[in-house]
């Protein structure tokens, strides 16, 4: 018959594989900087800022993803679901702000969360007005997009193409869904990263 002392020892025992296996895989895993790296970055083509960031980022660098109606849909279902199925890869955009709620909304059930979110309002005189609402480790501000002038979208393009590490935070949703009235004749963009923390 077994004694308590056995069975605690029988038990240690079985756990250390599980223990070795899980560290041996965290260890292989990519680090946060690695996962910080925006792997795909989706462009709505109806907007100008959107269209001049693609045009900055440098070709073969990362993956682009034209949207050209604004429907997410078919990258989603085709594209950003089968990526995340498989790894958490980080994914940016440039699209209007109804687009990133779809797609925060679905990147929670993979543990991804927006980690970047900037709102950008284009009057019909070209110029902008910019509201970073979310910043973890990007260090863009407001008052440096608006230094930056009509270069605004190469900051972003930067932004989104350089590896940075996340820290680990707990975020909550981004208020992503929550669209404040524009002035007349004026767009509204959002500019955005999905990653883990």
């Amino acid at each position: 018959m077994t004694n308590r002392r056995e069975f605690l020892h029988a038990t240690a025992l079985a756990a250390v594989p599980a223990i070795v296996v899980r560290t041996g895989a965290a260890a292989q895993g990519p680090s946060r900087a690695e996962r910080a790296a925006v792997h795909a970055i989706l462009i709505d083509e109806r907007y100008a800022p959107a269209r001049a960031v693609r045009a900055c980022i440098e070709t073969g660098s990362v993956t682009v993803h034209s949207l050209p109606d604004g429907d997410v849909t078919e990258t989603w279902l085709h594209q950003l679901r089968p990526l995340w199925e498989h790894a958490p890869a980080s994914v940016g955009g440039v699209t209007a702000p109804a687009t990133l709620f779809c797609l925060e909304q679905l990147a929670w059930e993979y543990g991804l969360r927006v980690v970047f979110h900037g709102e950008h309002v284009i009057m019909s005189s070209g110029d902008s007005e910019h509201r970073i609402l979310r910043d973890t480790g990007r260090h863009l501000s407001s008052r440096r997009l608006m230094r930056a002038g009509a270069r605004w979208p190469a900051l972003i393009a930067t932004a989104m193409t350089t590896p940075r590490a996340t820290p680990r935070v707990r975020l909550g949703p981004s208020g992503a869904g929550l669209e404040p009235p524009v002035y007349a004749g004026a767009q509204r963009v959002t500019s955005w990263i999905i990653a883990a923390t």
